[in-house]
């Protein structure tokens, strides 16, 4: 397992420890009102569905693969005042999208260009997050993550936080599917002798 995939693991191991949800907020009408993401792409989408969409997407040269073809890159030419390189791939639960961890990094972020670091990206970007989302994001301290700001509506959780120097991240989550995730790993777990 990467270290990418560790790092988000453990966040959202934590962050599901530290907030809790109520399941019965997930109605039938809750249930496709928050699964939008970005670019045509939602929680719940098929394994398929998306990979078919992200090649539409680049056929229309939207999208590209990112480093080592792991991961869907597209800029962000117009959000801010520099282009920002997004990358992202889902985790699936039963072939449905249930996590979509998104790395954000500006372009033109190097070591010296202590402008284009991801203190200041964070801060864009939640303003965006909250024109694109809505505006009541709230804020969790971790230990390790330090600040996460985070929003949940119906079955979508958002998580924005600051990864190194260079990224930050977001992690979508489906808490209907990683609730059921969760429930088969714990059914599958030997009980201890």
């Amino acid at each position: 397992m990467s270290a990418k995939n560790i790092l988000v693991l453990t966040l959202l191991v934590c962050f599901g420890l530290s907030v809790s949800c109520d399941r019965s907020k997930w109605t039938s009408s809750d249930e496709n009102k928050y699964d939008s993401l970005f670019l045509g792409i939602y929680l719940g989408m098929d394994k398929q569905a998306f990979y078919d969409h992200c090649w539409e997407l680049n056929k229309q040269k939207l999208v590209t693969h990112g480093p080592k073809n792991q991961e869907v890159e597209y800029i962000l030419a117009d959000v801010l005042d520099q282009p920002v390189m997004m990358r992202f791939y889902p985790s699936f639960y039963n072939d449905k999208i249930v996590d979509m961890p998104v790395l954000y990094s500006y372009q033109a972020w190097a070591p010296w260009n202590k402008q284009y670091s991801s203190d200041s990206l964070l801060v864009k970007m939640l303003d965006v997050y909250k024109k694109w989302y809505g505006a009541d994001f709230k804020t969790l301290q971790h230990e390790k993550m330090g600040t996460i700001y985070y929003k949940i509506d119906g079955k979508r959780r958002i998580n924005l936080f600051i990864r190194d120097d260079q990224f930050i991240q977001a992690v979508f989550t489906d808490l209907k599917l990683d609730h059921d995730r969760k429930e088969k790993e714990n059914e599958n777990e030997e009980p201890a002798s």
